[in-house]
């Protein structure tokens, strides 16, 4: 518990490599747990992360360490109850169905087993909620039954006498079968670093002549021929990333230096140090972004933004705004904009704004953008009595969706777009 309140004390002070640390200690429960409300492993990781993005803002009104397993139970479970709200598609994972050669056992083996694992989750998905969360907990990870305690608030003879009541609904050759089947699916680093390379692997459709993601960024960048295009760079150094007062939390982590970037602002803030104004740049690219859609329709895990940003003096909201109209106008033709003010919304900026566009379906968000705070262009280097600047960011994806007409995002990605 002393180590604990180490960790718990650096994290309150800002030390995200020490709520890491907390993280670790406690997501294969938090995970077990969820998986228990759910009955889904992969909707469980998804809510155990934001679960930990919740509790670390917590933290300042944390009054006791010990307190901490009981009130990240409680997030987690307020998480999965909106998840239960929402209608979900039942999805395999990609790796179900590769052919790698190996030492696996034959088809009918593999087939058998399989079927008793399926056997388990239903089991599992049987019992009653009290003692699904402790056969879980119990049997993911060799959790001792205090530690069980601790998490769900209850006595230890509570939970002796739940695990005893499961173990009798679960006799016979399924008993034998829950450890395994629980481990196997136990979250771990090596899933978050598949997860890492499936994204990297996906298509890349900047790369593919004639696509409408191509064609809308080229429209832009024609559009815009007094802004330099910035090298691409989807792996940014973890510490420049943290330096711009980005949060590492929110994005995928490659490996302990490097991350995905979650939108191309960050490349353009980067870039902008050490220039001389005028400062007219541009970054297109693949952008990934983590934790929950919202909306899956005009969502996607992987996605393509384009951010534009100014610096020079007598730059104002008007002045951004008729470059962003430019912009727009070069992809869409003659349309009509909506701008929706913004407090608080994004860290670089103020009089931030989300832009639509109206489509046959109404009312599309295409960009969100602000005038520069006068601390951002310091940092990077600006007198900001002499010079101001604007930044926005373009969703690529949905500005050719309303170019073509088209209600699903998923749409770009297939055929004929992308065979």
């Amino acid at each position: 518990m002393g180590e604990l309140f180490e960790e718990l004390s650096r994290a309150r002070q800002g030390d995200v490599e020490a709520y890491g640390r907390v993280v670790r200690r406690f997501q294969d429960m938090a995970c077990g747990y969820a998986y228990a409300v759910l009955s889904d492993f992969h909707l469980a990781e998804e809510v155990t992360q934001e679960a930990f993005i919740e509790a670390y803002v917590t933290l300042p009104r944390l009054r006791e360490t010990a307190a901490f397993a009981s009130v990240l139970r409680r997030i987690v479970f307020k998480h999965c109850d909106r998840v239960t709200r929402r209608k979900r598609v039942q999805t395999e994972p990609l790796d179900e169905h590769t052919g790698v050669a190996s030492n696996a056992p034959r088809p009918d083996e593999a087939a058998a087993k399989h079927e008793v694992h399926d056997e388990v989750l239903a089991v599992l998905r049987g019992l009653p909620d009290h003692q699904r969360a402790v056969t879980t907990l119990f049997y993911i990870d060799g959790y001792s039954q205090s530690e069980i305690a601790d998490f769900l608030d209850v006595p230890v003879t509570t939970v002796k006498k739940r695990l005893h009541d499961a173990r009798n609904r679960m006799r016979g050759r399924l008993m034998n079968m829950v450890k395994e089947t629980l481990e196997r699916h136990a979250p771990d680093e090596r899933f978050s670093k598949k997860i890492v390379a499936e994204l990297l692997a996906m298509p890349r459709p900047l790369d593919i002549e004639g696509h409408p993601v191509r064609q809308v960024r080229d429209a832009v960048l024609a559009a815009l021929p007094e802004y330099e295009l910035i090298p691409d760079e989807e792996i940014l150094n973890r510490p420049d990333f943290v330096a711009i007062g980005a949060n590492p939390d929110h994005v995928y982590h490659v490996d302990e230096g490097h991350v995905l970037r979650r939108d191309t602002t960050t490349a353009t803030v980067l870039a902008m140090q050490g220039r001389t104004p005028p400062v007219r740049i541009v970054a297109a690219g693949r952008v990934f972004r983590p934790g929950t859609l919202t909306n899956e329709r005009i969502q996607l895990r992987v996605y393509h933004q384009l951010d534009v940003l100014c610096i020079e003096p007598g730059v104002d909201l008007g002045r951004m705004q008729a470059v962003f109209v430019k912009a727009v106008r070069a992809v869409l033709g003659p349309t009509e904009i909506r701008w929706d003010r913004l407090d608080g919304e994004f860290s670089f900026s103020v009089q931030s704004h989300h832009a639509s566009v109206k489509t046959s379906e109404g009312w599309l968000k295409v960009a969100g953008c602000g005038l520069f705070q006068p601390d951002v262009l310091k940092q990077a280097g600006f007198n900001p009595d002499l010079v101001s600047g604007f930044g926005f960011g373009l969703g690529l994806e949905r500005l050719a969706m309303a170019r073509l007409g088209l209600r699903d995002i998923h749409d770009l990605w297939r055929p004929p777009y992308i065979s």
